[in-house]
């Protein structure tokens, strides 16, 4: 087995249960891990550029959804037969309060 760990990528996303969340993208911090039972070979880069092409057309109001959404894609698409993604929502309730989730998705 061979697990990828990228941390700390930032991208922008659409996201929010509130009207004014959905007024404007925001960043989000992503973690992924993701493990194969084959060789695979991904770049950070090329996580990167999937994942914002990914995020695109999303409109969800829920972390736990867009999560969802990016593991099922990363599961279809690439040779994983897990995936770990930790997403957050910096300021979503101030400086001093951490929001976000992790989920575990394998086949």
């Amino acid at each position: 087995m061979q697990t990828r760990d990228f941390a700390g990528i930032e991208l922008p996303a659409l996201i929010g249960v509130f009207e004014w969340e959905r007024k404007a993208l925001r960043p989000l911090i992503f973690d992924v891990q993701l493990t194969t039972t084959d060789s695979f070979s991904l770049s950070r880069s090329e996580l990167e550029a999937q994942m914002a092409t990914w995020l695109q057309p999303c409109r969800y109001r829920l972390l736990e959804a867009l999560a969802e959404h990016l593991a099922q894609r990363m599961l279809q698409e690439w040779p994983c037969c897990r995936v770990v993604i930790g997403i957050e929502k910096p300021g979503a309730l101030g400086n001093h309060v951490l929001v976000g989730v992790r989920i575990l998705r394998s086949i």
